[in-house]
Formats: C-alpha cells, sequence, structure tokens
C-alpha cells in the first residue's frame, strides 16, 4: 500500500514538475518576444557561455577536446565564437559516451532501446527522450533529452498556428514505427499539460495514400502537418476530390519549402501555411509564417552560424548531451527583417535537406510513392550509413555502411525491414538489393553526399 502512495506521489510529482517547466517556458517566449534585439543577443550568448562552461565541466569528450585545442575554462567568458572548435555527426557518435554528461547513459544500452522499442513515448530508464535520425547524411544519429530539457522547448510549438487555449485536432503525416522527431513530438503532444489542447493523428507516410485519405476524412483535423512533398500530394488528392478536408492551419515540417508549390498547397486547402525548422540535435530552432514573410531562428533555445555550405548549430538547452558549434549540411540565407515583428534572426524560407520523393509502380499497377525521409530514419542496429539509388520504377539498391563483424546478420535484419515497409506500402511486386560498402561516395558535382540518387 505504502509502496502504491509512493509511486502515485512520484508520478503526480513528475506531472507538476512537467506543468510548472512547460508554463514558465511559454510565459519566457512571450516575455522574449517583448525583447529588444540587443537584449536578445545578450541573453543567447549568456547561455552559450552557460552550456560551454557545464559542457567543459561534465562532458569528458569536450574537455579534452577544448584542451586540446588551447582552451581553458576560465577562457569560455570571452573566447570568440570563431575560435571554438566544431563537431559533427562523427564526432558525437564516435564518443558517444564521452560527450554525455551523466553516467546512467550509455551508447549500446541506447541503441538496444531504440531497437526494441517502437512506441515513440517510451522514456528510456523512465527519465530521457530519446530520438534517432540518420538525416540527409546518411550516417545514424542519437539525440537525448531529460524530460525537463524537452518541457523547456516543448512550448515554442505553439508558435505554429493561432494558439487560443482551445483545443484542436492536429494530425500529422510522417515516419512512424520508431523514436523519429517528429513522431515523437507530435506524440507527446497527446500527454500531459499538452493533451489540453491538441487531439493528435499520426498517420505512417508509409501507408496507402487511399488509406491516408480515407483516415483523414474521418478525422477532419484542424491542423494539417506534415513533410512538405507529402502535403503537396495530399493537396492533389484534395483537388481531385478524394480527400474532403478543411483545415485552419497547414504545418511544414522537416523540408524545405518551394513557394511555386506553396502557393498552390494553400490555395488547394483555403490555409495559411506555417513552417517549422528543427532538428533531432535541436527540435525546435526556427518557425515561419506568412506575415513573417521567412523563418524566425529562436536565437534564446539554439544558435545558428550561417556559412556557405552549412550551419553550425548550438544547443542552448540540452545538458545532456552539448550539440555546440555543430556541423549541419542546411544552408540558410539571413534577411533584412523590415517588419520586425520579433527581435529573433529573420532567414530565408529553408531550401536545405531536398531530396526528391520516390515513385514506384504498386503490386495494382498503380504510381505511389515513398517519402526521402523514411530513409533518413531507417534504422537497423548495426547499420552505419545507407543510400538508396533508384534503378526502375520497380527496383531500387539499398547501399548499406555495416560496422558490425557480423554483416550477414545486419544484411538480413535490414531486408526484413525493407519487406515490411515494402509490403505495407503494396509495393510488394517492388525489387531491391542489399550491396555492402566500404563507404558512401560524395556527389561529384555538387561534393556533397546524396541519400537518394538515381541511376
Amino acid at each position: 500500500m505504502y509502496l502504491l502512495i509512493y509511486c502515485l506521489s512520484d508520478i503526480w510529482g513528475q506531472y507538476i514538475l512537467s506543468v510548472i517547466t512547460m508554463i514558465r517556458s511559454f510565459l519566457e517566449l512571450k516575455i522574449h518576444e517583448k525583447y529588444s534585439r540587443q537584449k536578445i543577443l545578450k541573453l543567447q550568448d549568456k547561455k552559450l557561455r552557460k552550456i560551454l562552461k557545464y559542457a567543459y565541466k561534465n562532458s569528458k569528450f569536450y574537455h579534452d577536446f577544448y584542451a586540446s585545442n588551447g582552451i581553458d575554462e576560465k577562457d569560455l567568458d570571452t573566447i570568440e565564437l570563431e575560435k571554438i572548435p566544431t563537431v559533427d555527426k562523427n564526432n558525437i557518435m564516435q564518443h558517444f559516451d564521452d560527450v554525455l554528461t551523466v553516467d546512467d547513459l550509455k551508447k549500446k544500452e541506447l541503441l538496444e532501446f531504440i531497437d526494441e522499442s517502437k512506441n515513440p513515448d517510451d522514456l528510456f530508464k523512465n527519465k530521457y527522450h530519446v530520438i534517432h535520425t540518420s538525416g540527409s547524411s546518411g550516417k545514424v544519429g542519437i539525440f537525448v533529452y531529460t524530460k525537463k530539457e524537452w518541457d523547456t522547448f516543448y512550448p515554442y510549438i505553439t508558435k505554429l498556428f493561432n494558439f487560443n487555449f482551445k483545443r484542436n485536432k492536429s494530425a500529422f503525416i510522417g515516419a512512424t514505427g520508431g523514436h523519429f522527431t517528429g513522431n515523437s513530438f507530435i506524440s507527446w503532444s497527446g500527454k500531459g499539460l499538452t493533451s489540453l489542447f491538441c487531439k493528435p493523428l499520426i498517420l505512417d507516410v508509409n501507408e496507402p495514400i487511399d488509406e491516408i485519405i480515407r483516415k483523414l476524412n474521418d478525422f477532419q483535423p484542424d491542423i494539417l502537418g506534415g513533410y512538405f512533398n507529402s502535403l503537396k500530394i495530399l493537396a492533389k488528392k484534395q483537388e481531385q476530390s478524394l480527400l474532403n478536408i478543411k483545415p485552419k492551419t497547414l504545418t511544414n515540417c522537416g523540408e524545405g519549402i518551394n513557394q511555386k508549390d506553396k502557393k498552390y498547397i494553400t490555395k488547394i486547402f483555403n490555409a495559411p501555411m506555417s513552417n517549422l525548422y528543427g532538428f533531432a540535435e535541436c527540435v525546435v530552432c526556427g518557425f515561419g509564417k506568412d506575415e513573417y514573410n521567412g523563418i524566425y531562428l529562436i536565437d534564446d533555445i539554439s544558435l545558428i552560424e550561417d556559412k556557405e555550405d552549412h550551419i553550425l548549430l548550438t544547443n542552448l538547452f540540452n545538458k545532456t548531451e552539448p550539440i555546440i558549434r555543430y556541423r549541419i549540411d542546411d544552408y540558410v540565407k539571413i534577411k533584412n527583417d523590415v517588419k520586425d515583428i520579433l527581435p529573433f534572426t529573420l532567414v530565408e524560407d529553408i531550401v536545405g535537406r531536398a531530396e526528391f520523393v520516390i515513385w514506384f509502380e504498386n503490386n495494382e499497377g498503380k504510381m505511389d510513392f515513398i517519402h526521402p525521409l523514411i530513409f533518413t530514419d531507417f534504422y537497423v542496429k548495426g547499420l552505419d550509413k545507407l543510400q538508396i539509388a533508384i534503378k526502375s520504377k520497380t527496383s531500387f539498391v539499398f547501399r548499406a555502411v555495416i560496422t558490425s563483424k557480423n554483416k550477414e546478420e545486419i544484411k538480413k535484419n535490414i531486408a526484413e525491414k525493407l519487406d515490411k515497409l515494402l509490403y505495407e506500402k503494396k509495393f510488394t511486386n517492388v525489387k531491391f538489393q542489399i550491396k555492402i560498402v566500404d563507404n558512401l561516395s560524395m556527389d561529384k558535382k555538387t561534393g556533397k553526399f546524396k541519400l537518394i540518387v538515381q541511376e
């Protein structure tokens, strides 16, 4: 009896703490929106110095990395940003256990967790949100947040629609069946405090399009969100009168916006489109609306440096797995903010991470699609990097870099997952070959890696 009372009190205490964190973060957002630009930059720098010093003291990787570059703890209060060495996904994953600032997380255990757990609401050790992704680089990455860190950035989602404390039905179409960024974020909106304002429906982008249409027609969402190319396909179905919904807001997640297609989508649905810019490394980095004429980067919880062909991301609130001057092969273009609506950095609509939609002919002779972000979130234990080479409308090659010694077993697991993916999409007629390679080459023209190639 006492144990039951203790457990219930602990659960209730965690819920109260979550509510307090979210409310405080929501209020801070509203306050920071009224700051001057200079005050926001000062706050950003203060948070940067704080995360730098925390990482130096608590992360063996960052301590050794900075020390080897001649940086002492006392330097971190004044050091110029450009003098802080950069990292990338390879650095973080190669030294993962040393990057972390806590003792109860290990890469091996986390890999086992995401291999076994397919429910995005599952927390590792009932303490940590875990997100995994391959991203456009094709290389697997794992990113961990405490409950408090997750609750800190969650209220920023309210900037994507006209938040009025009423409960909205929100449908999201994306990759499901694992701890992916999009479905982890949306699924959690049906839990705790946020469930008072959101009734979510998560649709697997890999379902047959007819099934997606049926579920949307039944649900009748107020908010329709998902990958940009998926929204475009749904707009075509709406125009053909196969889909019949009346969302008040459209939300693009995870892809760049093509202005011509955006006009078409918003016209068909007769609804404005907002834009969520984020990564597994920092789930909410920016938000865009028509009235902004671009995307505002959220300077009080992240720092994004724009470089010629990439960005450097610093997550200003994740102390568990510090992400500091972390290279991502996106690119942004800073705009002159003539409207000055918010004190944050304004950039053009993001056009990075553009991969084309994969169209195959299904076993009924109809054309249907597989979204490329299915493969950015494709995970099999032992698979280090992947690339999809399209050969025809019914065939492709899956190129795999496998770190495990038992390559044939990993190859078998990849085949089983691909079979399941194709079966669910009614692509049982589509054939594939898995080719194990030592490395994946860059595109000769652009010098960048392409996750999806047409051959």
